[in-house]
């Protein structure tokens, strides 16, 4: 019963703040001191005699508390099944096939994030709290979103500010029962049977697309859906073009650009089992290989050697911004790479250019460009405005909720 777990005061302003919509209390702004209490321990937050929320604490995080509900639920399994059912009635008209479920405090469950792909879960828990509630998770996922196979993720990079060690876990349900069972664990790819050789050579559907993914070693939870709409964009502009998708992991822009028609397109990233994933979503997909260049580089490098000329150039890097410390160095390293692609692209043709850092604001990024197109001597339209897809909503009240960019430049 949550009615028994330790109760933590905090200021004033804070409870001010989780009024507004924050959920997110800092460690200057505890009244209780919480050091003696495990990290992740889940508490009732209080200020005075007023009931501020129900959530968890971590001594050794400066986001030292997170509030998952501002009334008491029974238990935290009931807390998260109703959570994964308040998030499922908003995302009614996303197919199975590919969404995102769960968007961590966009969905009132802080360090929990839930992708589907039809009868397979991958999951990501990126704080104490939510290693704290594993299993609790394990069993609300199984019976709310009724999955064959439930990857559960503890390898975020986000989970070091949390002091937390890295982890696998596979699960899988057995035949006619409702239950997980756990059958493979560890960092370690040969650590797998056999029986997870559908998670390890796994397949995302998004549309007419069919995308190579690895949903246990993959980067995030082996696809990055919040880009859907935008390679939507892009699909509809590439008929009879040349593409360069810099960055392109496992070629997510570079097929919507060859399902929408695209003459040519070159694929660029440092990874080489990135590119064996986009060879991978070239063959499910039919398309000829001859229309696709696969290239192992870093893209600065790719850039500084590159003589050819395309119409569309792609720009969809990793977050140069981890903190706002290296503002001033990501910057440098957004106009830098946008200047060099800009360099890439022939006069009339479109940058489609990214941000994930939640710490560059629109305003930064949109100056940054504005940098590179002035030192190139060129002039940009504005054609495209983008961001994250609906199933990863952006909660007014919660700025932390909003962090992808995209901008889509007609460059003359």
């Amino acid at each position: 019963m949550t009615s028994q777990l330790p109760e933590i005061q905090i200021s004033k302003r804070a409870f001010d703040q989780v009024k507004g919509g924050s959920l997110w209390v800092f460690s200057n702004e505890f009244k209780t001191k919480v050091k003696g209490l495990e990290s992740g321990t889940w508490v009732r937050f209080i200020c005075g005699s007023d009931f501020v929320g129900f959530g968890y604490v971590n001594p050794h995080s400066l986001i030292c508390g997170r509030i998952a509900s501002r009334t008491p639920p029974q238990s935290i399994l009931e807390l998260i099944r109703i959570r994964i059912q308040e998030a499922l009635a908003k995302r009614q008209s996303l197919p199975k096939q590919s969404r995102r479920v769960i968007f961590s405090e966009s969905d009132n469950l802080p360090g929990f994030i839930v992708d589907q792909y039809e009868d397979v879960v991958v999951t990501s828990l990126t704080t104490a709290g939510a290693d704290i509630a594993q299993e609790a998770f394990v069993e609300a996922v199984a019976a709310e979103l009724n999955p064959q196979f439930l990857v559960l993720r503890g390898d975020s990079s986000v989970r070091h500010l949390e002091g937390v060690k890295n982890y696998k876990k596979v699960f899988r349900r057995s035949m006619g029962s409702a239950t997980m069972n756990l059958v493979a664990e560890g960092l370690d790819r040969a650590q797998y049977p056999e029986e997870c050789r559908a998670l390890l050579e796994a397949e995302v559907v998004e549309g007419n697309v069919r995308y190579a993914a690895d949903f246990v070693f993959g980067q995030k939870t082996g696809f990055f859906l919040d880009q859907r709409e935008n390679r939507g964009f892009l699909g509809q502009i590439s008929q009879g073009k040349s593409v360069l998708d810099l960055c392109c992991y496992s070629g997510g822009w570079g097929l919507a650009a060859m399902n929408g028609g695209a003459e040519a397109v070159s694929f660029v990233d440092q990874s080489a089992e990135a590119l064996a994933l986009v060879e991978k979503g070239i063959s499910l997909n039919g398309f000829k290989k001859g229309q696709a260049n696969l290239v192992t580089s870093d893209v600065f490098e790719f850039l500084k050697m590159n003589q050819n000329k395309y119409d569309i150039v792609v720009s969809d890097p990793p977050a140069f911004i981890k903190s706002k410390a290296k503002i001033g160095i990501g910057i440098k390293a957004y106009t830098d790479l946008n200047r060099a692609a800009l360099r890439a692209l022939k006069p009339g043709g479109v940058l489609l250019t990214c941000s994930c850092s939640f710490h560059l604001s629109e305003e930064e990024f949109e100056g940054l460009l504005k940098t590179a197109l002035q030192k190139q001597g060129r002039v940009g339209e504005v054609i495209y405005r983008g961001r994250q897809g609906i199933d990863h909503p952006w909660i007014l009240n919660r700025p932390e909720s909003r962090y992808l960019k995209v901008l889509g430049i007609r460059v003359y």
